[in-house]
């Protein structure tokens, strides 16, 4: 399940396009935070996850996109962890897939966003305007160009309080969704009711 925080404006924007989300998670939820902002007098939103701080950038967004955000969110968490992974076996990308399926569904929204992770979407907002005016002096057209223009902004290193040294959220939310595919690691805890059965084999 994915929690995703809006700021207001970002809420308003659902409300408006009737976009119905439930508002309640639980707490294995995967946190995420949305905010719209303004690139050329056309909506674009900027939802960031809580732990890596990537960025994930939606460019000139339509009422009929908001009234389907989930939708469009899920498929592009799955799209840009694909690109970014790269994983060469078809069937250990097919395998990381199923569990960011599973991760990434169904999607519940609350209003509220936590004051760090917002203090690193403006700066993200701060970068997106100067890449866009001065740097490719147009908005991305598609997809693909929205990842690679958020590919500038996910190579810049940042730092949460707390954090001892500056990190790159790309390479923190890959090293996190190539760790989906790690074998749980062994444990010794042992049934009890094995424990009484091999007890009395003896």
């Amino acid at each position: 399940m994915i929690h995703l925080h809006s700021s207001k404006v970002f809420s308003d924007d659902l409300a408006k396009a009737k976009c119905v989300l439930s508002s309640s998670a639980n707490g294995s939820a995967w946190h995420w935070y949305a905010h719209r902002i303004t690139l050329m007098r056309k909506k674009c939103v900027i939802v960031m996850e809580e732990a890596s701080r990537y960025a994930l950038v939606f460019v000139g967004l339509k009422q009929k996109d908001f009234s389907r955000f989930d939708q469009i969110l899920t498929g592009r968490i799955l799209a840009e962890a694909s690109w970014l992974c790269d994983l060469p076996q078809p069937e250990t990308n097919k395998r990381l897939m199923a569990v960011l399926e599973q991760k990434s569904s169904p999607v519940c929204c609350s209003q509220g966003l936590d004051r760090s992770v917002q203090a690193h979407i403006r700066q993200v907002a701060d970068e997106l305007e100067y890449l866009v005016r001065y740097r490719f002096e147009r908005l991305p057209e598609s997809p693909d160009e929205e990842f690679v223009l958020g590919s500038f902004v996910n190579d810049t290193l940042r730092k949460r309080g707390g954090d001892k040294d500056y990190f790159s959220p790309q390479e923190k939310w890959r090293e996190s969704l190539l760790a989906l595919l790690a074998p749980p690691e062994k444990t010794n805890v042992v049934n009890l009711a094995d424990f009484r059965k091999g007890r009395g084999n003896v």
